[in-house]
Parts: structure tokens; sequence; C-alpha cells
């Protein structure tokens, strides 16, 4: 994907930042979804890529990153934010990934999901779309295929949440929550959501 000609606003569908470690598997570390930009720069060149997980639509949002004199202060403030909101991601990222419990890690990631989708207006009393897969899953975690569907399959049978084919719905957020052992939820900017609900 080419993340040089501007910032984009995805509309639909799912990207992803991504590294190849020494034995060729590919190491996701930062989810895109609806509502979130595609900043160039973000990354030094060279040294991860953005892949598209699901077919994905964006917006040109290049008129909102630029000098605040030229665009306004507000646009600015709204790119410079959402830079800080993924770096803030990767930092639980990195925690998830220490973790050592695919349990607890993959709670986290669902509700880092929930929460996103609630503040991007995608989420539809608890349900959003997951259009990617066990196997994508695991890449992000470190974790196996086996390991992520078995830790899913406990979610179901202890009622934490509903998994449909592209779909999750979170019936127990405080549960969940808690089992994902999240003291506190990385919230978006308020320039960013402004921006995201226009």
């Amino acid at each position: 994907m080419d993340v040089t000609s501007g910032v984009r606003l995805i509309t639909s569908g799912w990207a992803g930042w991504m590294r190849y470690a020494d034995d060729g598997r590919r190491l996701i570390f930062l989810f895109l979804m609806p509502g979130d930009f595609i900043v160039p720069g973000l990354f030094e060149p060279g040294s991860c890529d953005l892949v598209t997980l699901s077919p994905l639509r964006s917006v040109d949002a290049s008129t909102l990153h630029g000098d605040a004199r030229t665009v306004g202060p507000q646009p600015a403030t709204i790119i410079a934010n959402s830079e800080r909101y993924y770096r803030m991601l990767l930092i639980d990222q990195m925690t998830r990934l220490t973790r050592g419990c695919t349990t607890r890690s993959l709670a986290s990631l669902l509700m880092e999901f929930h929460a996103r989708a609630v503040r991007a207006g995608t989420s539809d009393e608890g349900r959003f779309s997951l259009p990617i897969g066990q196997r994508v899953l695991g890449r992000a975690l470190g974790r196996s295929t086996v390991q992520i569907n078995k830790v899913i399959n406990q979610f179901q049978v202890s009622g934490l949440v509903k998994v449909g084919y592209d779909w999750v719905e979170i019936l127990q957020p405080t549960e969940l929550r808690t089992m994902a052992g999240l003291a506190h939820s990385v919230d978006r900017p308020a320039h960013l959501s402004a921006a995201i609900a226009r």
C-alpha cells in the first residue's frame, strides 16, 4: 500500500502495520480500522510495511495535514493527535506481547477493538466488524492459531463474547475488561473524535 501520497481516512476495511521476522513471519504490530488515519511518515521508510487485511476504502484527508496557518489549527491538531494516539496503542501492544498469557492478551486486544469501534461510531450495541481471522490475531499477539481458537471458544462458553464470520459482539464488557487486566483505556483525543464524527 502506498503511504506516501498524503493523509487518508479509512472509511471501511482494515489495514495493519507489520514487519517481517527473521524466520519470515509477518508480525502485525498496529491495526488500522474505520475512522483511523493513514499518516505518511509515521514510521521510518523501509522499517515496516502497511498491508491491507480486508477490502479497504479510504478518502483523501491530505487537506487536514499541513501548516496550521494554511489549513487551520484544528485540522493540523487532528493529525498530530492521531500520531500520539498510535504511539499509545503501540505501548498497549508491547504490554500484550510481554504478558505471556494468551487469555489476557486477547481480551485486551478485543477490548481495544471494541473501544475504537465505539469511538468511530461503527459499533452496534457491542457488535463490531472484525474482518480478520484468528491467524492474523495470532500474528499480532505472537500466538498460534490453535491458542487463539481455544481462548475465543472459552470466551464464548463463558458468555463474554459472541463471534460470527466477520464480527464480534462483546456481551460482558466489564468482565472482559477485568480479565484483560486493564486499569484504563486509551482515549481517542477529543479533536480526533470530533473530526471523525463529522
